[in-house]
């Protein structure tokens, strides 16, 4: 049965009830109920199921706008590739979730505060900016810290897997570094740099070959 069906479906049978004038308030509550839980069924349709965890309408609605405000763009919210590029996004967080909470990997909040704190640098935001957003689309007040908790607990669980294998290859920074002629001072400090920029990337690889293998392991359908 359709949405708009089952709708009045229920009113019919609500209008019919209300035979007398005592009863119309009653009754007309129960009609707003009604129109109000239809339509929230209407916007938070299940698109995907991870085994038992599911990714909603109101889920994609609501990453669509948080990357609109990060990017401080209009996006085509009628693309196939946005709509593609959102849905395993959403799917990659749900599934890193399920990964670190298996694994009990916890980070404590002085850590996501620094994560936060960089992350507005890095995308010229501020607290009142987000807290703005938060209100104009009602999202729920920890929508990015719970995204940056997620991404920062799997970080810390690749690095623990795989942290002995990141290999920096030191001959080639240090002949890279003899290139520039800078002072011993300097020369360490770029030193630095760049073995911390080789091991991110090293990271990273690792990071998204684990993530496609650990979606191997879950039943993903797309409704």
């Amino acid at each position: 049965m359709s949405i708009l069906v089952l709708l009045f479906y229920r009113l019919e049978k609500i209008i019919k009830l209300a035979t007398n004038y005592k009863n119309f308030f009653i009754y007309s509550f129960l009609i707003l109920i009604s129109i109000s839980t239809l339509a929230k069924s209407l916007s938070n349709n299940v698109i995907v199921t991870i085994d038992n965890v599911i990714i909603t309408e109101l889920d994609f609605k609501k990453e669509l706008e948080f990357i609109k405000f990060t990017n401080k763009e209009e996006i085509d919210s009628n693309s196939v590739k946005i709509k593609k590029d959102i849905v395993e996004s959403l799917i990659d967080r749900k599934i890193k979730k399920i990964e670190v909470d298996n694994a009990k990997i916890e980070i404590n909040e002085k850590e996501i505060e620094n994560y936060i704190y960089n992350y507005f640098i890095n995308n010229k935001i501020n607290d009142e900016q987000l807290n703005d957003f938060y209100k104009k689309n009602q999202l729920e007040n920890d929508y990015l810290k719970n995204i940056i908790s997620i991404d920062a607990r799997w970080i810390k669980m690749i690095r623990q897997i795989y942290e002995s294998r990141i290999n920096v290859n030191l001959t080639e920074v240090n002949e890279e570094i003899k290139k520039k002629g800078l002072s011993a001072e300097d020369s360490e400090k770029l030193r630095n740099q760049i073995i911390s920029s080789e091991k991110n990337k090293i990271l990273n690889k690792f990071s998204a070959t684990h993530l496609e293998k650990s979606k191997r392991k879950y039943l993903i359908k797309f409704l």
